[in-house]
């Protein structure tokens, strides 16, 4: 049983190729790093969402996670990159394929495994055909070792910097207001 990160995203697979993988979110480095598969499931919420006819919530990737990498684009985001592919058939087990792995949760990012893509949208991650993911060779990426091992440092120490974010983000999806409405306080 493998771990697999579902990911709710507006993104196509041209445009993850062009980013150099599926961006760009508020996760744990350890936890994307543990995980050897993500299932990219559409989102229409967003106005610059790509429509290619797929139906929201329609699973329609599965990809290889080949690392983690902290992006310069978005502080205290992350890049999950991809090496290879398999496009998901427009089929009827794949429709709502978010509601039936996550209930239906409003944050993008899931931590699931194998068995529950088995169990509730009758997905073998082990009979896809895969394709080598081209991501562009000009795409954000981790150029020197000690900048990953520094963003793994900063990870312990902004733990909970993170959950709040997340947190954040979260209410103000549910709510339907901007992040930045959102505030937070916690007494000791």
């Amino acid at each position: 049983m493998a771990k697999v990160i579902g990911i709710f995203t507006g993104k196509d697979l041209k445009w993850m190729e062009s980013e150099g993988g599926s961006g760009y979110w508020i996760v744990r480095t350890d936890r994307i790093k543990s995980a050897e598969y993500v299932i990219l499931i559409r989102n229409h919420r967003e106005t610059w969402a790509v429509k290619d006819g797929l139906g929201h919530g329609q699973a329609f990737m599965v990809g290889k996670i080949s690392g983690c990498i902290p992006t310069k684009k978005h502080a205290g985001r992350k890049l999950i990159q991809i090496s290879e592919y398999a496009l998901l058939p427009d089929t009827e087990n794949f429709k709502k394929a978010w509601k039936k792995l996550t209930a239906g949760q409003r944050y993008p990012v899931a931590y699931l495994n194998t068995n529950d893509l088995l169990q509730n949208i009758d997905l073998d991650v082990e009979k896809l055909e895969w394709s080598a993911f081209n991501a562009n060779p000009n795409a954000e990426t981790a150029s020197h070792e000690s900048e990953i091992i520094a963003e793994e440092a900063v990870d312990e120490t902004k733990e909970l910097s993170e959950i709040i974010a997340e947190a954040k983000e979260m209410i103000a999806h549910a709510a339907g207001i901007d992040v930045d409405k959102v505030n937070i306080q916690i007494s000791f």
